[in-house]
């Protein structure tokens, strides 16, 4: 069975699962640690994954002369895409103003996320220093750039253009062969996984009473995300590969790890099954899918960037009872798309991150309003994380039509 069949079984089988158990507190229990072992699984997956993939892929690119090409084509689409997805945020908001509702959390302490400021950007210098490579592959659970700098830089002078460095890239692009396959056999168990993470994130839906009553901020949320994968993105792909690339064939084909990053709210779990479809479903290169997509996890983030804009022009629309100045939209739409290149900083907790430092930046007090955020992070992180995915899965896409060595891959031969 397809991926992305199976998939959407396995959330229609949760679904069914939580209208018949989720009272159950034992069942309750049982996928939140189901879900909470999984999302950690598949840290431990990606780290190894990203780091013989990407050193054996800019080796590769760098012996057929593409890295010029990989890095335009990847740094491009990085900046446009986040900076039109905020643009069409705030226009739809602009079109159809409608309040951000109350939560649960609302009046929560903003010093329980007190971290989430200036002390983040000492938290990123800390991440970026490297005393022991080897203690720092183990240790990156939370922070992939630095496998990525290690890893990049290892591939660099892997390149194989004398006898003696030729082993020594067979090797590494073995190993990375081998945790391809790994990643791909992780995709295909999904589904299964996929039955316990759904079936925890309804039930944490559920128990948030607001999501009863937001269904007018549910409704212009939609309407930002179809306008994101409707239009903006294949509109992008479409014109950057100069109409060489069917990009409604990717939604469906990468629908699989857009519904597990809809469900877990971690970029991290979801970016090894992204690579192996990448890959499996839109005949994206190894070497593509082994640099292209782990970078989007850092700089890719315009579907996060997208719900923050929404989320604080729809929180200061709810304080103020007007709709801000187009100036302001802007600037508030701009600053989300700024610090979303910084957001893999707080896995999970992306939005909220965006959205505070936005906040924070434009010097614009709501007096703890923001905190209602917290309460709704599954739904507000799981949607930023599903269209981050597709900007991975379109961007890689993108790159290889442009390196001229994207093929297409008959419906039969999708996983």
């Amino acid at each position: 069975m397809k991926t992305w069949i199976s998939y959407l079984a396995a959330t229609a089988f949760g679904l069914a699962a939580t209208l018949v158990f989720g009272e159950s507190s034992f069942f309750q229990q049982a996928t939140y640690t189901v879900t909470a072992v999984l999302v950690q699984l598949g840290g431990f997956i990606l780290i190894p994954l990203v780091f013989f993939s990407f050193s054996a892929g800019i080796a590769s690119l760098r012996k057929d002369g593409k890295g010029c090409t990989f890095a335009r084509t990847t740094v491009f689409w990085s900046v446009f895409s986040t900076l039109l997805l905020v643009l069409s945020a705030a226009a739809v908001f602009r079109f159809l103003p409608l309040p951000f509702p109350a939560s649960s959390s609302a009046g929560t302490d903003p010093g329980t996320f007190s971290s989430v400021g200036l002390q983040s950007f000492s938290t990123f210098l800390g991440h970026l220093t490297i005393v022991n490579p080897f203690y720092t592959l183990v240790k990156a659970d939370d922070f992939l750039l630095p496998v990525i700098i290690i890893a990049f830089f290892l591939g660099w002078f892997l390149k194989p253009n004398v006898e003696i460095i030729r082993p020594a890239y067979v090797v590494m692009n073995s190993f990375s062969e081998t945790f391809f396959r790994l990643a791909r056999a992780w995709a295909q168990c999904g589904a299964i996984f996929l039955f316990f993470i759904s079936s925890h994130w309804l039930i944490s839906v559920a128990k948030e009473g607001t999501v009863f009553v937001m269904l007018p901020f549910l409704m212009i949320l939609g309407l930002g995300v179809l306008l994101a994968l409707f239009v903006i993105l294949p509109l992008l792909l479409a014109i950057f590969s100069l109409f060489s690339v069917n990009p409604y064939r990717i939604l469906y084909r990468m629908l699989a790890p857009a519904l597990a990053g809809m469900f877990t709210g971690s970029i991290f779990f979801t970016t090894p099954t992204t690579m192996s479809l990448a890959r499996q479903n839109l005949s994206v290169q190894k070497r593509v899918s082994g640099t292209a997509i782990p970078l989007y996890t850092l700089i890719g983030r315009g579907g996060s960037a997208l719900v923050s804009t929404l989320a604080t022009l729809t929180m200061i629309y709810s304080a103020t009872g007007s709709v801000p100045e187009d100036m302001i939209l802007l600037t508030i739409a701009l600053a989300s798309a700024l610090f979303s290149f910084v957001s893999p900083l707080y896995v999970g907790f992306e939005v909220f991150f965006i959205t505070t430092l936005t906040l924070n930046f434009l010097k614009i007090d709501l007096y703890g309003a923001h905190m209602s955020m917290v309460a709704l992070m599954p739904i507000l992180n799981g949607v930023g994380i599903l269209i981050d995915t597709y900007v991975a899965s379109f961007g890689a896409a993108y790159t290889c039509s442009r390196m001229g060595v994207l093929v297409k891959t008959p419906h039969r031969d999708i996983v």
